[in-house]
């Protein structure tokens, strides 16, 4: 819910007809879940653990068209992302304990979209990267935030004022 509620947000009118995604981890398959019922079109997952990024693929071929969703080895990443409209990073990499950009900034150019999940730091290595050869970018405080509204909404039934959640979150992280 949060990735899905921060990406209609943040980035309502970009191309969904293909997205890169780095990670097959838990919030990775999260993620791609929501990528794809937000209408990306395909989705080629990236990650450095083959198994997992199998697993996840064919857990959403079950779910989705299988054509809608594909593996690519990290030493293809170049190729995919040569057609891709989007990225979205669900790795660690990027991290106040991981930091660094988890693939080479080469392969950034100014008409692909960026996504984050990480929101601690809130601006990772790879969104300034990105920003900088001017990129569309979202970072992942608005993930945080709307998993934290949908989690309160379903612990308590009360429906939380998201807004102010949002500039709280703000507010916090800059501190």
């Amino acid at each position: 819910f949060g990735f899905a509620e921060n990406f209609k947000r943040g980035m309502p009118d970009v191309r969904r007809d293909h997205v890169v995604q780095l990670g097959a981890g838990g919030a990775g398959s999260a993620v791609a879940y929501a990528a794809l019922t937000c209408g990306v079109k395909t989705l080629t997952i990236v990650d450095v653990a083959a198994e997992r990024a199998k697993s996840v693929v064919e857990s959403l071929a079950g779910r989705f068209s299988p054509d809608r969703v594909s593996v690519a080895a990290p030493a293809e990443l170049a190729t995919a992302l040569a057609t891709a409209d989007g990225l979205i990073n669900t790795t660690p990499i990027g991290m106040a304990k991981y930091p660094g950009l988890p693939l080479p900034a080469t392969l950034l150019r100014p008409d692909l979209w960026v996504a984050e999940i990480i929101y601690f730091p809130m601006e990772t290595e790879l969104l300034r990267t990105a920003r900088a050869l001017g990129c569309l970018t979202l970072d992942g405080g608005g993930m945080a935030v709307f998993q934290a509204v949908e989690a309160f909404r379903l612990f308590t039934g009360i429906k939380p004022d998201a807004e102010r959640m949002l500039q709280h979150f703000a507010t916090m992280s800059t501190t």
